[in-house]
């Protein structure tokens, strides 16, 4: 099993048109059939303009050759790629293998953090390791994915936490005593740390 981080940035004033062209458009062209929507977000913070996509795709060939057949629907050419185009001004895809399970969110209403951390090179696994192990046992509750890279993107750990109080995130920044500690040895290993907030899109699976 493969998971694929999508992430687009789109032209400024774009999102909400976006959003209504993946949920009405997209989403009824290929359902999932051509790889499985876990969560669909946009940023709010950090990744302004921007949206994150994560996909399972049962291996890389198969991710391959369903994307080759989804570019061949007369519906995603004509219906969908047409208006959505103009709306994008970059795209950037992460391919990467689970550090963990997956764990959903049990309940509705979150505000999701996708982490991207750059590690040095070849030091992405042992980073993960690390962080899988905790820097204590809230911030494992909130986690729902940790990955490393392995295309798109090398030397990279993807984190996902969902918070269903989005101030509880603030109040565990990087400067908390938990973090502090943690990365004044593991912390080592890193070369740089993105954060963004995001919030579920309507037709989300995970929200």
């Amino acid at each position: 099993m493969i998971d694929e981080l999508r992430i687009y940035r789109l032209a400024p004033g774009a999102l909400a048109e976006y959003l209504r062209l993946a949920e009405d458009v997209a989403v009824p062209i290929r359902g999932d059939n051509y790889g499985r929507l876990l969560g669909f977000w946009y940023g709010e913070i950090g990744a302004f303009n921007s949206v994150f996509n994560l996909w399972q795709h049962d291996d890389l060939n198969t991710r391959q050759a369903l994307r080759a057949e989804l570019e061949k629907l007369d519906a995603w050419r004509t219906d969908y790629l047409p208006l959505v185009r103009p709306l994008m001004q970059q795209q950037v895809i992460r391919l990467m293998t689970a550090v963990i399970p997956l764990r959903p969110p049990a309940d509705e209403g979150n505000t999701y953090e996708v982490r991207i951390i750059r590690c040095k090179a070849g030091r992405a696994p042992e980073f993960a390791a690390e962080l899988a192990a905790g820097p204590d046992d809230s911030f494992n509750a909130q986690t729902v994915g940790l990955w490393t890279t392995f295309a798109g993107h090398l030397n990279e750990v993807v984190h996902i936490s969902a918070y269903r109080d989005v101030h509880e995130r603030l109040r565990r920044s990087l400067r908390h005593p938990h973090w502090q500690r943690f990365m004044s040895g593991p912390g080592a290993l890193v070369e740089e740390i993105e954060s963004s907030l995001a919030i579920p899109a309507k037709h989300s699976p995970w929200k």
